[in-house]
């Protein structure tokens, strides 16, 4: 892993975001302010701007690709000769809730146009990148909501490992949508209060916007600390919401992805978990974590309690996020939880601890049954 940047409602850089979860200077969510926003119901973990939605957008996304692209040292050519592997829902359709607002702004008496996706594809995101940077590498997009980056670092390392790309430019991509807050709110998956990962009085998920971008590299340089050990993808088709609350699933992909890095569960330092604050989807990995490592069960953070669910992005963001916690020396505590739930057992980190070497193992289990999972070594 050669580099990383990051863009959260905690600062306009992967450090800065990680000194203040440290710190704990974690605000609260709050209604959207953003223009495109329809509904101020829903309490969102907002990036501050004082532009539009599209160009703050953009203003993410720009500075954390030139963040990663320094902080990895990469040259112009050695940027250029990278893939792109982009994981986003909200990438896809910004650009298209920002016009239809503005133009309803505009003409509130006149009959409400369409949403048009028409010229624009899947791929756009990606192509902005491709084509500002010159890279002549392949270049994809991965849009499976929760687990679309941590999918796409999965593949990346992959593909890496298959000789089939030398460089891999991960990014994780997600502005707030009217989309996506209605429909988890529709879905009765949203929490008006607060994001409460693993405790008893969780109510659901709050969503929040990010930007996040990580370099994974087949060469290792001297200054490399920390190594992509392994990962696993598995569909549970079983739901198309969680992957089952008895936690077997959990267990599984968990198992699958430490055998894959060669640790054990004794090499495990920490778990980044998902954690969204949702009943089924916190009591189904938490059930999981406990059926794997049992009473030697380690630290584990869900850090959406600090800047929301980045859907998308979420991949990326809490790796970069997590690795500058690493830097300032810091395994970061988890944010939002008071009360144990017993059918979960266990509460998630309730302070900060002293990081050492070691593996961390990363977890994110979303609609449709997406599990992915990863361990990175710190070396």
């Amino acid at each position: 892993m050669r580099g990383w940047g990051a863009v959260t409602i905690l600062g306009w850089s992967a450090p800065e975001s990680a000194r203040n979860l440290i710190e704990g200077k974690v605000p609260f969510s709050s209604a959207g302010k953003s223009s495109h926003l329809i509904n101020s119901d829903y309490s969102v973990f907002e990036v501050p701007y004082p532009g539009n939605p599209l160009d703050k957008a953009m203003a993410m996304l720009d500075c954390a690709l030139e963040e990663a692209f320094k902080s990895a040292g990469l040259s112009a050519d050695e940027i250029a000769e990278s893939s792109v592997l982009v994981g986003t829902t909200g990438g896809l359709f910004i650009r298209n809730e920002y016009e239809f607002t503005e133009a309803v702004r505009k003409n509130p008496e006149g009959e409400s146009p369409a949403i048009s996706c028409r010229n624009r594809g899947p791929g756009e995101v990606a192509d902005l990148i491709v084509n500002k940077y010159g890279i002549k590498g392949m270049a994809l997009t991965f849009s499976m909501a929760c687990v679309s980056s941590s999918h796409a670092l999965v593949v990346a390392a992959d593909l890496i490992r298959q000789k089939k790309i030398r460089r891999a430019i991960v990014v994780g991509f997600e502005p707030l949508l009217n989309m996506t807050l209605h429909g988890f709110a529709s879905l009765l998956l949203f929490d008006y209060e607060r994001c409460r990962p693993f405790c008893a009085t969780r109510a659901g998920m709050q969503i929040g916007e990010a930007s996040a971008v990580v370099i994974l590299d087949a060469e290792k340089n001297r200054a490399t600390k920390y190594k992509f050990a392994g990962g696993y993808q598995y569909n549970d088709i079983k739901s198309m919401t969680s992957a089952g609350i008895d936690g077997v699933t959990v267990n599984d992909v968990v198992r699958k992805t430490v055998e894959t890095a060669g640790l054990s569960a004794a090499d495990i330092a920490a778990v980044k978990a998902h954690g969204t604050g949702t009943r089924d989807n916190d009591l189904s990995e938490g059930r999981g974590l406990v059926k794997f490592f049992g009473e030697k069960l380690p630290p584990v953070v869900s850090l959406k309690g600090a800047f929301g669910h980045t859907l998308g992005a979420a991949g990326a963001v809490e790796t970069a996020v997590w690795l500058s916690c690493l830097e300032e020396g810091f395994i970061p505590k988890s944010f939002g939880f008071s009360e144990i739930d017993p059918e979960i057992g266990f509460a998630p980190s309730q302070e900060n601890i002293k990081a050492s070497d070691g593996a961390f193992l990363f977890t994110y289990f979303g609609f449709g049954g997406t599990c992915t999972s990863y361990a990175i070594i710190k070396e």
